[in-house]
């Protein structure tokens, strides 16, 4: 028997909210930090303001996942470069005792985990409202509007969205997931006012789906990007929160509320990394059509690696295509400076030839110039008059025709630039069929588990009725 709704969300709660003890300790971090940057950033004139940014400024922070992020506004006058020196000047000088590092965005910015929590300062400009200069101009304005708009209950609501989907998969605005913002997460529930109306709303989205606080702010100016959804940004009317998520994570999501309405479940709230039985993995049979690329990368900006993984996944796939093996899915992964490329195939081989339809035999011409071209191969006429030839393939291996890709082909095949150098030092393929079968005994689990996530329908999307 299914549990109830409220019984459901009286339990999930308990998981996103955090205890008095969780908000002192974070607290006592975050003025810390906050008081160090806005030593360091006393001494720079054209320094505006420091303030607190993000999901603990706007107090939407989940119990068991929480970041600080200090913002150091910057006067427009000042250049990008100069704006950069700031920005990294005073974020490792506030975080010298934490051993901090850089990380990129649009600029870069400084990070360190400061007793188990993860800390940014990150620069911005201090512009009026749609004169941004960076992508992080706008965050200030976003904490802002929430901390105006957002109420208790509202508050927690948006852990309730936020928890719901990460467990599911779909959270998160980076390339690696292309989901959905914490910003967003605020924004629907504002804007449809909770959690459950959000998945009821969201359950019947339609593909273009308009959602705005002020429907009449909204302008022909966004129908542009082609994304599944189209979500206003309350302070900038020209921004589509919605281009950055994905087919696939808008899907996933609206699936997942519609089996989550229909059958409410604490699960849906709970992190769970389900013990995979690597003989059952073994044995199936899409199992048995898995190819994986793996190589070592030298270390760079999230974004910018899942860019160029994603991209040159997408030209593998072409490229096979191209040479008829047909791809059916395929995920990347990034674990310890290795950089992973899994693909599901129809089959992981093809016949050594197939048939090339020519032209008619009443198109003297080019029959002719067929017949020529094609004259080594085996030629017959077809019951339609055409004359058709056999085609030799050059590869009947998808393993040969990858490696032929990251060899011969790595300038012509579509790799990503920023790939070459990484592939160029090595790379292994593995099949987990044949010979190969055990090397699934000597992966990772995290690669074994994203292995049985590729042939494995997804529970929260496709749980059974």
């Amino acid at each position: 028997m299914n549990d109830s709704i409220d019984t459901v969300l009286n339990e999930a709660y308990t998981l996103v909210e955090p205890s008095i003890e969780d908000r002192r300790y974070v607290a006592r971090v975050a003025d810390i930090c906050l008081n160090n940057v806005k030593m360091i950033a006393s001494r720079y004139e054209d320094v505006s303001d420091v303030m607190l940014v993000g999901s603990y400024a706007k107090d939407t922070w989940l119990k068991d996942s929480v970041d600080i992020d200090i913002f150091v506004k910057i006067k427009p006058t000042v250049d990008s470069m100069r704006f950069e020196y700031i920005g990294k000047s005073i974020g490792f000088e506030a975080l010298k005792d934490y051993n901090p590092y850089l990380r990129y965005s649009q600029h870069p910015y400084v990070e360190a985990i400061v007793d188990g929590i993860r800390v940014n300062v990150v620069p911005c400009y201090d512009v009026a409202i749609g004169n941004w200069k960076s992508a992080a101009d706008r965050s200030p304005y976003h904490t802002l509007y929430m901390l105006d708009r957002l109420d208790h209950a509202k508050r927690r609501e948006v852990r309730l969205l936020k928890r719901f989907m990460k467990v599911i998969g779909v959270y998160g605005a980076e390339i690696a997931v292309q989901g959905f913002s914490g910003y967003v997460c605020e924004v629907l529930v504002l804007i449809y006012g909770s959690f459950i109306n959000t998945l009821a709303r969201a359950s019947r989205w339609r593909e273009g789906e308009v959602i705005a606080l002020d429907l009449n702010i909204y302008t022909k100016a966004n129908d542009g990007d082609n994304s599944a959804l189209i979500i206003i940004d309350p302070i900038d009317k020209h921004r589509n929160l919605g281009s950055a998520i994905s087919y696939e994570c808008v899907g996933r999501f609206i699936l997942a509320a519609r089996n989550f309405l229909a059958k409410p479940s604490i699960d849906y709230f709970k992190y769970s990394k389900n013990s995979i039985d690597i003989n059952k993995l073994k044995a199936s049979p899409y199992a048995n059509n898995i190819l994986i690329i793996e190589f070592a990368y030298k270390k760079r900006s999230d974004d910018i690696i899942w860019g160029q993984l994603k991209s040159s996944a997408n030209s593998i796939v072409k490229q096979l295509s191209m040479n008829n093996f047909n791809v059916l899915r395929y995920k990347c992964y990034l674990l310890n400076d290795k950089a992973y490329i899994i693909l599901l195939l129809d089959s992981l081989s093809i016949p050594p030839f197939s048939i090339k339809h020519g032209p008619s035999v009443f198109d003297a011409n080019n029959a002719y110039r067929f017949i020529a071209k094609n004259k080594d191969s085996l030629l017959w006429l077809d019951n339609k008059g055409r004359v058709d030839a056999i085609m030799h393939r050059r590869f009947t291996y998808a393993k040969d025709m990858v490696s032929y890709i990251l060899k011969e082909g790595l300038y012509s095949s579509g790799i990503s630039k920023g790939l070459i150098e990484d592939l160029k030092q090595g790379f292994n393929i593995y099949t987990l069929n044949g010979k190969d079968n055990n090397i699934i005994d000597k992966l990772d689990i995290n690669i074994v588990r994203t292995v049985y996530e590729l042939i494995t329908s997804d529970r929260y999307a496709f749980q059974s009725s």
